[in-house]
Parts: C-alpha cells; structure tokens; sequence
C-alpha cells in the first residue's frame, strides 16, 4: 500500500471505530432504560445504506464537476504537449 492509501484506511478505521463504540454506547443506553430502538432494523439498515448512496453519489458528482472546470491544458497526460 502506498502512503496517502495506507493513511486512508487508518482514517477510515478510526472513524469506523469510533462509529461502532457510539452504536454500542448508545445500545447500552437503551437497553439500561429499557427502550427499544427507534426504529426495527430493517428499516435503520435501509436509511444507513440511503445515506452511504448518497454520499458516494455526491462525491462522484463533485470530482466529475471539479475535472471538467480544470483547464485541457492540466489534463494533458505529463510530457506531452496539450493540444490545441
């Protein structure tokens, strides 16, 4: 693995982490007070998979708009002159 991927995935594990610990953080509450969860699980799984849609497609769309505002002379493949 190359650095910058290697310091993504850390980032990503620790977020993931962090995500797992406030999920059980938050189960433990529930279960101390003796309340089920707000929603059944089929239907949480389906709002969490909208929300990891969506923020791909976002993503997706930023970067496709990002490289159509660069200029053709950036997106010249390195030692080739850009065409006119």
């Amino acid at each position: 693995m190359t650095a910058p991927r290697q310091v993504r995935a850390a980032a990503f594990a620790r977020r993931a982490g962090v995500s797992l610990l406030a999920g059980t953080v938050m189960g433990a509450v529930f279960w101390a007070l003796d309340v089920t969860a707000p929603a059944p699980p089929l239907l949480s799984l389906c709002g969490l998979a909208g929300i990891l849609l969506g923020e791909r497609v976002a993503t997706a769309l930023r970067t496709r708009w990002a490289r159509r505002r660069r200029p053709a002379a950036r997106r010249a493949a390195p030692g080739r002159a850009p065409t006119p």
